[in-house]
């Protein structure tokens, strides 16, 4: 059997060329990710399923990485998939 890495359903960026690089990312494998970092060294992720983040596991921190629209969009877009 095959691995087949999950696929972003929709993504977010808010790219700073001057400062950091944000990204936020519904998966397919009922995940939502929380990514940050322009380099290997300096970056890093959260993951929490799809009922975590309903339930406001990642709120904060999209909120003050992506901003309050990008937070109400995600949690728009995972009430209409579920």
């Amino acid at each position: 059997m095959n691995y087949i890495p999950p696929k972003a359903i929709k993504n977010w960026k808010n790219d700073n060329p001057d400062g950091e690089l944000y990204e936020a990312s519904i998966m397919d494998n009922n995940t939502v990710i929380s990514a940050y970092g322009r380099y290997s060294h300096g970056s890093s992720c959260k993951i929490v399923s799809w009922k975590e983040f309903l339930g406001g596991e990642m709120n904060e921190l999209v909120s003050k990485t992506m901003g309050s629209k990008v937070l109400n969009e995600i949690l728009h877009e995972l009430q209409s998939i579920t």
